[in-house]
């Protein structure tokens, strides 16, 4: 590996996310929202146009909260709105894309991350990039709580550029709009670098809680990371394969 190419990886990841920072500020917009933040990292990392119902389904918000945010965003010069042909009766579809000057900074910002990921090369690159780039967050408190070590996780996420949302068990996170969608294809370690990630978020936590897995798109554009808790354990469990289908006469197993 070239001297400093982690750095540099861990450095091109931060300022891609940072697209994505809900804390971020548009010019002619003023203070944005996470959601529209989010939508417009969306956008802004793809070359192609995205209709609000792909919208809605990546963002996890209402079709109705999409569009809303969207008009925002073409008033300000940030994205630009096309009329799609009619396919039948009622409106015309519209889609939406990132105008030239908001692709700029992800645009160069992949180009220097493809440059310094294939540089580096080393099998530790995952797990040394995720350490540097965790040393960047803001730390988070020791959670008291196996729940509030999730949640603190989904902070994290959310500070590097995802939209996160944990499960009602907090034995899972839905992960998506990922500033990095187009890059994962030609170098999927970028996904490890992101499971590393959470993996030292959730170490520091003081808690026993650690990724299982991450399963990288489940839907288009969603990741799940799958969680392991001890305090999570059923009383018993019920497996309606080896038993039969009909659950009223399957048989618990031990």
């Amino acid at each position: 590996m070239k001297p400093g190419a982690e750095q540099a990886v861990s450095d091109a990841l931060q300022a891609i996310g940072a697209l994505g920072d809900g804390d971020q500020t548009l010019p002619g917009v003023g203070k944005n929202t996470g959601s529209r933040a989010h939508l417009l990292a969306t956008l802004q990392s793809h070359a192609r146009e995205f209709s609000i119902e792909e919208l809605a389904v990546t963002s996890g918000l209402h079709a109705n909260t999409v569009r809303a945010h969207l008009d925002v965003l073409v008033a300000g010069g940030h994205i630009l709105r096309t009329q799609g042909q009619p396919n039948g009766r009622g409106r015309p579809p519209l889609f939406f894309r990132a105008t030239t000057d908001a692709r700029a900074p992800y645009d160069e910002l992949s180009r220097v991350l493809r440059e310094s990921l294939g540089a580096a090369n080393a099998p530790n690159l995952a797990r040394r990039t995720a350490e540097r780039w965790a040393e960047s967050l803001e730390p988070q408190p020791v959670a008291s709580t196996p729940d509030e070590a999730v949640d603190h996780a989904v902070e994290s996420l959310h500070a590097v550029g995802f939209s996160a949302e944990s499960s009602p068990l907090k034995d899972s996170i839905t992960i998506g709009t990922c500033p990095f969608a187009e890059l994962v294809e030609e170098h999927p370690v970028i996904c490890a670098i992101h499971t590393e990630l959470l993996s030292t978020v959730l170490s520091a936590s003081g808690q026993e809680v650690e990724v299982e897995a991450m399963d990288v798109w489940v839907r288009p554009t969603l990741c799940r990371a799958r969680l392991t808790r001890p305090d999570l354990t059923p009383a018993r469990t019920i497996d309606p394969k080896a038993y039969g289908t009909d659950p009223a006469t399957a048989i618990p197993t031990e």
